[in-house]
């Protein structure tokens, strides 16, 4: 191996220590923030696995950087969102008491609040100049969202979950095609 390609070698390693460092810190963040709103009972947990999942999940969009972070960013707004509402918002039937109840399911609720979040999430997706650009930062505010609504989903039932999800992602691929249909008019 010639001293350049050591050089190399090391210089790659040095980055990639590097990055991994940055993907610990932000992991630890967005996990951190996750546990404080299970602490506050904003939401719950089925299992405290879940919390590992979650930070193995953004040491990972942490560690990869780039456009696949800041595609996750926005993700990760449109997710501690959908973590913040209140599920009499999402299940406006039902009071506190009566959520154990299979007779209140509204997944048009849930549509709803899923397309106003994904607005949001859309809203945020970095500008880019190619699909594969495109792609790699949708790819993260997806993986972002789906590891936190996910807490939500566990005490919704599938009808809901399904509508807050789909609602959630089919706006947010919507306006953001139709942001980069927009931008790329623009520049014609």
């Amino acid at each position: 191996m010639s001293a350049e390609a050591a050089a190399m070698s090391r210089a790659r390693r040095a980055y990639e220590l590097g990055m991994l460092r940055l993907g610990l810190l932000r992991a630890s963040l967005v996990t951190g923030t996750v546990a404080l709103l299970i602490v506050l009972e904003v939401t719950r947990l089925p299992s405290p696995a879940w919390l590992a999942l979650v930070f193995l999940l953004w040491l990972g969009l942490g560690w990869r950087g780039a456009l696949v972070w800041r595609g996750a960013l926005g993700g990760l707004a449109g997710g501690l969102a959908a973590l913040a509402l209140p599920l009499t918002l999402l299940r406006p039937c039902c009071t506190p008491e009566a959520m154990a109840s299979a007779a209140s399911c509204s997944p048009q609720t849930c549509v709803g609040a899923g397309m106003i979040l994904g607005v949001a999430v859309a809203a945020m997706m970095p500008r880019v100049r190619g699909i594969g650009e495109w792609s790699r930062a949708a790819g993260g505010a997806l993986l972002a969202v789906v590891s936190l609504v996910a807490f939500r989903c566990t005490t919704l039932f599938v009808g809901e979950s399904v509508g807050l999800v789909g609602g959630m992602l089919a706006t947010a691929a919507g306006v953001s095609v139709a942001r980069a249909w927009w931008s790329k008019r623009a520049l014609s």
